[in-house]
């Protein structure tokens, strides 16, 4: 309920130790050092394959580390239980397969579970956060409708609104943007910010480099499964920086309002 938020002071933290992490026998994260306070926005660039997702992962508590830690507020967040990580963390993935058989508003009521005792129906503060979280993201005419009926980026906002509902300290995105056309991703950026503005954190992953430029903070880049940049979205999404980041040359772009952005620079035509 992003408008009637009341805004919390960062007190929380959420701490990458030394932390790795191996997949598929692979060591995807090597000694990553990293301190994220509740109410920050933190966006995760990087190549393909750079770990991105992974650390995202290991953050929320969803994967366990093999050497270090990711913790909250000193305890590892992969020992905490579902609930206590959904008071603070709401995920929004980059897609889920096993929506068949619910309706948009079952999805959106999903994200209320950390805030429900065992076997207990939703309250009717747990309806009206769902109604809010639909009508921000312009769902409530397709509340009904199943989610297997709906365009992909219809099911991406549902995940969004899901995370919205929940109500937690921090969101966590992973590629929020994917399969959404330009006017939503504009429509989303403009969720976050105001999500940001009322006291959350954010952590968003993102290839698309103009969502950590909108929604400013702090830019932390990985390659190769390492933190190689640090700092806030106008020093690290410099050109040269970006060059270091993807091995690809880059260029300054102004908007027809004077802003300068960062684009990948394309060879030129004989």
């Amino acid at each position: 309920m992003i408008d009637t938020l009341q805004p919390k002071p960062p007190q929380r933290c959420l701490e990458c130790v030394k932390l790795s992490i191996r997949r598929g026998g692979r060591l995807v994260l090597r000694d990553i050092e990293l301190t994220i306070h509740a109410g920050e926005c933190l966006s995760l660039i990087g190549p393909n394959g750079s770990g991105k997702t992974t650390l995202l992962l290991a953050m929320l508590g969803l994967l366990a580390p093999a050497a270090g830690s990711a913790r909250l507020d000193g305890t590892p967040m992969h020992r905490l239980s579902a609930r206590r990580r959904g008071l603070f963390a709401a995920y929004v993935p980059q897609a889920v397969e096993r929506l068949a058989g619910f309706c948009v508003r079952d999805v959106v009521a999903g994200g209320r579970y950390p805030h429900l005792a065992p076997l207990r129906p939703l309250s009717e503060a747990d309806q009206r956060a769902v109604e809010h979280a639909l009508a921000q993201t312009g769902l409530s005419e397709l509340a009904d409708r199943p989610v297997d009926a709906i365009s992909g980026g219809e099911r991406q906002k549902a995940l969004i609104a899901a995370a919205l509902a929940q109500d937690a300290e921090m969101m966590f995105l992973d590629e929020p943007t994917t399969a959404l056309d330009p006017a939503v991703q504009v429509e989303l950026g403009g969720l976050l910010r105001r999500w940001h503005a009322a006291g959350r954190g954010l952590v968003v992953v993102s290839h698309d480099l103009h969502l950590p430029l909108a929604l400013g903070g702090r830019v932390v880049a990985l390659r190769g499964g390492r933190v190689v940049a640090d700092g806030p979205a106008a020093e690290v999404l410099q050109p040269a920086q970006l060059a270091a980041v993807y091995e690809a040359e880059f260029e300054l772009a102004r908007t027809a309002g004077g802003q300068e952005f960062a684009v990948p620079r394309w060879p030129r035509g004989n």
